[in-house]
């Protein structure tokens, strides 16, 4: 059992069902406070169910996607690399004979914020959806109508995240940088998205 617990998976599921759990809780504190009823918070334990459930679902899925952009694209080379056109592989840390490949991280934060955000959007709209209600045609509908709305408003927040993170978050402390910004986001997507 303490070897599951030590893998990045794992404790990374685990960080992200106890941070939906807990932007649930404020998110719900918010909404209360936005409408005038004060920290008179109801919560509903199968809302809840469902984030924790889709934050285990997703987050192998985006550690994935991260370790395969990292392989692809390196956020560091060597700085003899520059003229050469040669990576290195992405380490823990920038050694000093190394630079940031801007390059690489620009495009791990493009395909980052256009293919896996509005796929990762769909899917979040789409399982929420299903689950609460178990019919096709609107969960169909809501993604249709939800995603561009929530995409617009991720593009104002997650390039900025991906960059920092990609370009000098070392991958193993990647989690934690993601996890406590996602916090915030959760809680704004759980307050006015979700909740409409």
């Amino acid at each position: 059992m303490a070897d599951i617990l030590k893998s990045p998976y794992a404790s990374a599921i685990l960080q992200a069902t106890f941070i939906s759990m807990v932007s649930y809780v404020v998110g719900e504190v918010v909404l209360s406070l936005k409408d005038g009823n004060g920290f008179a918070v109801n919560i509903d334990y199968n809302a809840l169910g469902r984030l924790m459930s889709w934050a285990a679902v997703i987050t192998p899925v985006g550690l994935l996607w991260q370790q395969k952009l990292d392989s692809r694209f390196p956020s560091t080379k060597p700085k003899h690399a520059i003229a050469s056109g040669t990576a290195a592989t992405e380490g823990d840390n920038t050694s000093p004979a190394e630079v940031y490949d801007q390059l690489n991280i620009f495009i791990k934060v493009v395909l980052s914020e256009t293919i896996f955000s509005i796929v990762a959007n769909s899917a979040f709209i789409a399982y929420i959806t299903y689950i609460e209600h178990g019919d096709l045609n609107l969960t169909k509908a809501k993604v249709l109508n939800e995603v561009p709305g929530l995409w617009t408003s991720s593009i104002k927040v997650w390039p900025l995240v991906s960059y920092i993170s990609f370009g000098f978050v070392p991958p193993s402390k990647r989690v934690v940088f993601t996890s406590l910004v996602a916090l915030f986001w959760s809680v704004y997507v759980n307050a006015f998205v979700i909740s409409k």
